[in-house]
């Protein structure tokens, strides 16, 4: 895909005092820039995904100042008006302090997404009652075994080319206000505010509609949540340190809480029987609205020998008392006693009065007791508690979704029902102490870290971490600087478990290495190198075994070498820089990183005793970035152009072995896919990326005052990936996605500007 941007001109006026010989007591200034572009549109959503390509009159910045009087203020402002605004400033008067912070920013996910669903009113996709009818009773006439692609490419074919477009997007707009009044109190006192709007669309939302067949359907997700915080802090200052105070509350108020799509293959209400009926829709329900209240309390006490002691311990509670929606919008649907599950009514509670208690302590302490000789240590403590008032499912329609009503029945895993509904609490400690030791110009530190962690309804309810970190740094005078670091931790889990813990909770071995070389073996050159490895494996998971209700089967044998999960995660990253500045006129840098990462995922499953499939999936992304950046003095004073260009290239592979034998092998992919490798192809388009970016801007001081500048910035961004090769709305199964244009472009911008300054 290629587009073009073909002119941009801007108008730059730059207002600021003019200085004389004797500065005057009060200053005042400011800068503003007003442009005009013209562009050709880019169709691909990623050329504006988080910023706003103006079209006719546009103010890029303005920056306006008053110093030295009453009352003094600074106030900037970037892209007035445009979806992607900001706007940062203060106010400084004789009793109180004011600071402002205001920012918008889009979310362009994806330009022309297709649907043949309209939204008749926020997060509500409907469709045609007559093409509903049609598209169901059309499947219904159909044998099951002739519901194929081919019949359902043509069943659909005519609706798919009616279908609408709209673009998925979204704007976050956050603003915040400090208001200090510590000036004429005795203590330091700040009052702060901040308030956040998403609206829009979130993304692709949707999912899984069933009835006589299994259909999963994408439309674009409503956005609309509101977030605010407010808080008070103070602060009392002494000669040896300080005390201090705060209380903070957080509200969330999401204001489009479901999301409903028609189900286009069944047009009435109806409980699934079988394998026929279910609901004409189906919903979703999105985050509810909560609450949370936090406070703070803290000292920082000062001594001799640069020691400093403090501490801080923070109180907090969440609530959640939103009203529950009806188990199910299928009308047809039953309870056990009768009544109609989508009536609140039917339900057991109205809401779930949802409670969690937090608790925070943390303590630091820092000395030099002697010459050279550092010392470092910290605790923290966190816990979170549920006090919900928990209550037994007596069943719902979860288990069949829109189909119908699953009696639900406790069991000692799930007391209340649900795996889900179990009380869930955490605790956290972790101590870290640190001492370091100069030895002329080379700094040695070595560190010790703990933490163990508690866990309810989790299979690894304990876990401890051990963790030992060396560093050196050298400085030998101004041609040579070195930092390095090395780590090593080890993460055990305790608890029950088969098939092995989720990787958050499992055992795990993680090292990490760090290299720095800063070097200047001339005045005029500068060289950076750097290294970065991280290497994390995750030890002591199970070999598979067969199980029957939850226990291995009687006879079976753990199989070698079939643990399941995340078994390693690995992340390399070489940088190397170089600047180079041989005279006031010129100014060269050039930069190239390498990055590598990799994760091994392993499945497998048994059949009665033996092993049936066996899945390996190894991932990499390799990326490699250069870049160069120069400023030429052609004059000085006169003519400067400015250019900087880069390259981003990421490589990505998803390398998958199965098992020959297995169910997931099928003989008739010999003829595509080697024999050998069990029927599994891998994916060599895995998130393919590349971006390449080139700017140069000339700039001619005219006369005093008077500055011309003229640019031109080229973008070309290239993807692919196994998921959004062609453009069918239903490129597998009974998927049918939205197919938004979020791909690659080319772009180009030619620009000028005019700057005056008096």
């Amino acid at each position: 895909m290629k587009r073009a941007l073909t002119s941009f001109l801007a108008l730059t006026l730059v207002a600021s005092p003019a200085f004389a010989e004797d500065k005057p007591a009060v200053e005042n200034g400011g800068t503003v820039s007003v442009g005009v572009l013209a562009t050709e549109n880019v169709d691909s959503s990623k050329f504006e995904e988080y910023r706003e390509i103006p079209e006719g009159v546009f103010v890029p910045y303005f920056h306006l100042f008053s110093t030295g009087g009453k009352v003094d203020f600074d106030l900037y402002g970037y892209n007035v008006r445009q979806s992607d605004q900001q706007y940062l400033g203060w106010l400084k008067a004789p009793a109180f302090d004011l600071a402002i912070d205001y920012n918008e920013i889009p979310h362009n996910m994806g330009n022309g997404a297709r649907t043949f669903l309209h939204e008749t009113s926020e997060g509500v996709w409907q469709m045609s009652d007559n093409l509903q009818q049609s598209l169901g009773q059309a499947v219904l006439a159909q044998p099951s075994t002739a519901r194929n692609v081919t019949f359902y490419d043509n069943l659909l074919a005519s609706t798919f080319a009616s279908a609408g477009k709209v673009d998925v997007s979204g704007t976050r707009k956050r603003g915040s206000v400090s208001l200090d009044l510590s000036k004429k109190l005795p203590i330091g006192l700040v009052f702060s505010y901040m308030r956040e709007l998403k609206s829009g669309y979130r993304g692709d939302g949707g999912g899984g509609l069933y009835n006589t067949i299994s259909s999963v359907i994408e439309v674009p997700d409503p956005l609309n949540e509101l977030t605010q915080d407010f808080g008070v802090r103070a602060t009392y200052e002494f000669d040896k340190g300080n005390v201090h105070a705060g209380l903070f509350r957080n509200l969330y108020n999401n204001r489009a809480e479901t999301l409903t799509v028609d189900n286009p293959f069944q047009w009435f209400d109806t409980p699934y029987v079988s394998s026929v009926g279910g609901g004409a829709r189906a919903r979703w329900v999105n985050a509810p609205d909560n609450e949370a209240t936090t406070g703070n309390l803290g000292f920082l006490l000062k001594f001799a020998k640069k020691t400093r002691i403090g501490g801080d311990v923070s109180i907090g509670r969440w609530t959640q008392d939103a009203a529950f929606y009806p188990y199910t919008i299928n009308s047809a649907i039953l309870t056990p006693a009768g009544a109609r599950a989508d009536q609140l009514s039917t339900l057991q509670r109205p809401s779930l009065d949802g409670k969690i208690d937090t608790t925070s302590l943390n303590l630091t302490f820092s000395s030099r007791p002697v010459e050279n000789l550092g010392l470092r240590a910290q605790f923290r403590s966190y816990e979170l508690t549920n006090k919900t008032d928990r209550f037994v499912i007596t069943g719902d329609v979860g288990g069949s979704p829109d189909r119908t009503w699953s009696v639900v029945t406790p069991s000692a895993d799930a007391p209340y029902g649900h795996l889900t509904a179990n009380v869930y609490d955490t605790k956290t400690r972790r101590f870290t102490a640190a001492a370091s030791y100069d030895v002329g110009d080379l700094t040695l530190e070595g560190q010790y870290r703990y933490a163990k962690l508690e866990r309810t309804s989790r299979e690894a309810t304990e876990g401890d971490e051990n963790a030992f970190t060396f560093t050196a740094l050298f400085h030998a005078k101004d041609w040579l600087g070195f930092r390095g670091t090395y780590e090593q931790a080890k993460r055990t889990a305790e608890g029950e478990t088969v098939y092995g813990f989720q990787s958050d909770e499992a055992e795990r071995e993680t090292k990490r290495v760090g290299l720095d070389v800063e070097l200047t073996p001339a005045d005029a050159v500068t060289v950076t190198l750097a290294y970065f490895r991280r290497d994390v494996e995750y030890t002591g998971r199970p070999d598979r075994i067969a199980l029957s209700g939850g226990v291995p089967v009687a006879g079976a044998q753990p199989i070698p070498g079939t643990p399941s999960g995340l078994l390693e995660a690995k992340y390399d990253a070489f940088t190397a820089e170089v600047g180079y500045n041989p005279n006031e006129r010129i100014e060269l840098g050039a930069y190239y990183t390498y990055e590598k990462n990799l994760t091994t995922n392993q499945w497998s499953t048994t059949t009665g005793v033996n092993l049936n499939n066996f899945l390996n999936y190894k991932g990499t992304d390799e990326t490699d970035t250069f870049g160069f950046n120069g400023t030429f003095k052609l004059r000085p004073e006169v003519w400067t152009l400015l250019v900087n260009l880069q390259r981003q290239k990421v490589d990505g592979l998803m390398d998958i072995t199965a098992r020959e034998a297995g169910s997931f092998y099928t003989p008739g992919r010999t003829t595509l896919i080697p024999a050998g490798s069990g029927g599994a192809q891998d994916i060599v388009d895995w998130d393919d990326t590349t971006l390449t970016t080139l700017n140069a801007q000339l700039d001619w001081a005219v006369s005093k005052g008077w500055t011309l500048s003229a640019g031109y910035l080229y973008e070309k961004y290239d993807f692919l990936d196994a998921f959004n090769a062609g453009g069918r709305l239903m490129p597998q199964a009974v998927v049918i996605v939205t197919k938004s244009n979020d791909g690659a472009y080319e772009a180009n911008v030619v620009y000028a500007s005019v700057a005056y300054t008096f």
